[in-house]
């Protein structure tokens, strides 16, 4: 269709708010802040709503209200409505699905070439539920790929302005129930230039959903724009720091004037909730459209392989190494196949070099020998993939030597531990 709305969609899934940013190819952009991530299924009836419209209506008494359906699909638990137990990820799925259609993206006039989701973490369980998704109310999306809100904000920030990512960047995130902080740090000394994000989780800052009054609640806000500015001085003493992001609801009032005062002191403060889903979205158009400057970073978060990984051999008298996994891709996604024949000492030299630039190292897998065969006369097919976050697997497989010897079918496993930096 000539008219179809080509979109790039974030999506920031949080606990209690969801946030959506999209920018389609025609030059249409916008966001949605603040979604409650809850649904309302009206009484009696197979009709359900979402978010804000969801609360009024369950404060009506008229229908039966579900909240942190996140939480709930990942705990996998079914829930009763109306005495009905229903499954948990297929309200997640309902509400995702309501929140798309509020752009219009399931219209016949428009066709989501990417959407990114931002999660806080990509448990093995969320990757499970994002799985069933993709087969339901996304299966029209061409590509759907999910990334931890550190990595939205890595994309965030590389698409600043050079003097804002020159040196640190910190974000005070309040969307949730504890006070976040990350720091984000670009490595300029390294090619490509190696971002990395600390998290770091302050229990002591929480603000309650309910104060019993207003007295209560200023004491209580004045005490904790005292924490607050106490952290953020530990956290940036010694430090040059350009820029740092208020993430939440809450900062859309100045009710930490203190803070406010120590942040703004010879740096730039931004506030917004839509810092994960425009990160998110910026993300997905560097899967259509890569950019230059992007090109130029590389971001190692927890769920990142962190070192190459590939096979050295011997070419014309010379010592050269395929790599065949690379650093920088999430770890569950790492995976490669190749074909070789061993050299004289029966190993597989397997090589690992760090991104971080330290030292190498070579693991020297030892292949089976087999009775009545040339090792000239021995070909392996061999799958690499990460096992977890830290253990590269490698299944060796015999593949026969063309009409002279059929596959035997032998196959073994090898595990090989990476280390800190890998």
């Amino acid at each position: 269709m000539e008219n179809k709305q080509n979109y790039i969609i974030g999506l920031d899934l949080g606990e209690s708010y969801a946030q959506i940013s999209y920018v389609s190819f025609e030059g249409e952009e916008g966001d949605k802040y603040n979604i409650p991530m809850c649904l309302c299924k009206r009484n009696g009836a197979n009709q359900w709503l979402y978010g804000e419209e969801a609360l009024r209506f369950a404060a009506t008494g008229k229908g039966v209200v579900v909240k942190n359906l996140l939480q709930l699909a990942v705990e996998g638990q079914s829930v009763v409505v109306e005495d009905k137990e229903t499954d948990p990820v297929d309200l997640l799925d309902l509400f995702i699905k309501n929140v798309m259609l509020s752009l219009g993206v399931y219209e016949e006039d428009a066709c989501v070439k990417v959407m990114a989701v931002a999660l806080q973490d990509l448990s093995p369980r969320m990757l499970e539920i994002f799985e069933r998704m993709k087969a339901s109310s996304m299966r029209s999306f061409e590509e759907v790929y999910l990334i931890t809100k550190e990595e939205s904000l890595f994309y965030y920030t590389v698409h600043q302005p050079k003097e804002l990512r020159s040196y640190e960047s910190l974000v005070l995130d309040l969307s949730g129930s504890l006070l976040k902080t990350y720091r984000i740090e670009m490595n300029y000394r390294t090619k490509p230039i190696l971002t990395t994000i600390e998290e770091l989780v302050h229990e002591d800052i929480v603000i309650p959903e309910e104060f019993t009054s207003i007295m209560e609640k200023d004491r209580y806000l004045e005490e904790t724009d005292e924490k607050l500015c106490e952290i953020m001085s530990r956290m940036m003493e010694g430090k040059i720091v350009t820029g740092v992001y208020l993430v939440g609801k809450i900062f859309e009032k100045e009710w930490c004037p203190k803070t406010l005062k120590l942040l703004c002191k010879n740096r730039r403060v931004f506030g917004g909730s839509n810092l994960y889903s425009k990160g998110a979205c910026l993300g997905g158009m560097e899967k259509v459209a890569p950019g230059e400057t992007v090109k130029s970073y590389v971001y190692l978060g927890k769920e990142k392989l962190k070192s190459d990984i590939g096979v050295s051999r011997i070419e014309q008298g010379k010592t050269v190494t395929d790599i065949f996994l690379h650093g920088g891709v999430n770890w569950f996604d790492a995976m490669a196949s190749f074909t070789f024949m061993p050299g004289e000492d029966y190993h597989l030299p397997i090589v690992i070099a760090p991104m971080d630039g330290s030292k190498e190292r070579i693991v020297p897998v030892i292949l089976p020998e087999f009775a009545n065969r040339d090792i000239r006369s021995l070909k392996f097919s061999c799958k690499l993939y990460m096992k977890s976050e830290k253990e590269l697997a490698l299944e060796i497989e015999d593949m026969g030597f063309g009409e002279f010897y059929q596959p035997t079918g032998r196959k073994f496993e090898e595990i090989i531990l990476l280390g800190g930096n890998a």
